[in-house]
């Protein structure tokens, strides 16, 4: 028999040879108190991360920094296609700084957080894995649609 509202519960430590029949005041009072033990401090954690290893093959800033990196071309790739600029590899050739800038300020705001050890937190709608999610799309858009306009010879949008 069950106390009601315990059921299937077990305080953490007790075996389950004494949490017997005869005793639900003694499995209510354990499972509804809180530990008065004080928990010893926890010794800080060192979250940083060494350049190489954030950049190893399964590190944390490869795909990353190359979704956020597809992302920012796609759109932006696409507003100015939008607005006559030509094809994504039209306007690569007649911007080249900007094509080798943007992306070093981006991973360079992508790889400080990585290196100092900052966790990836959800914030509102905008989590990990959402960005995750969202950057590989832009980086298959990307892919696609590099293809579809040398083939075609004319801009997507």
């Amino acid at each position: 028999m069950a106390v009601k509202g315990l059921s299937g519960l077990r305080p953490v430590g007790v075996r389950q040879e004494t949490l017997r029949l005869g005793q639900p005041r003694q499995v209510q009072a354990l499972a509804a108190q809180p530990s008065t033990t004080p928990s010893p401090a926890e010794p800080r954690r060192d979250y940083s991360v060494s350049f190489f290893d954030a950049l190893k093959f399964n590190g944390p800033a490869p795909e990353l920094i190359n979704g956020r990196l597809a992302m920012l071309g796609l759109v932006w790739g696409g507003w100015a296609e939008a607005h006559g600029a030509g094809t994504l590899a039209q306007q690569a050739t007649e911007a080249p700084f900007v094509v080798a800038a943007m992306p070093l300020v981006w991973m360079y705001a992508s790889l400080t957080p990585i290196l100092k050890g900052a966790k990836m937190e959800p914030f509102g709608p905008f989590t990990p894995r959402a960005e995750m999610t969202n950057g590989r799309a832009a980086m298959l858009g990307i892919a696609v649609l590099l293809f579809l306009e040398d083939k075609a010879g004319v801009p997507f949008f």
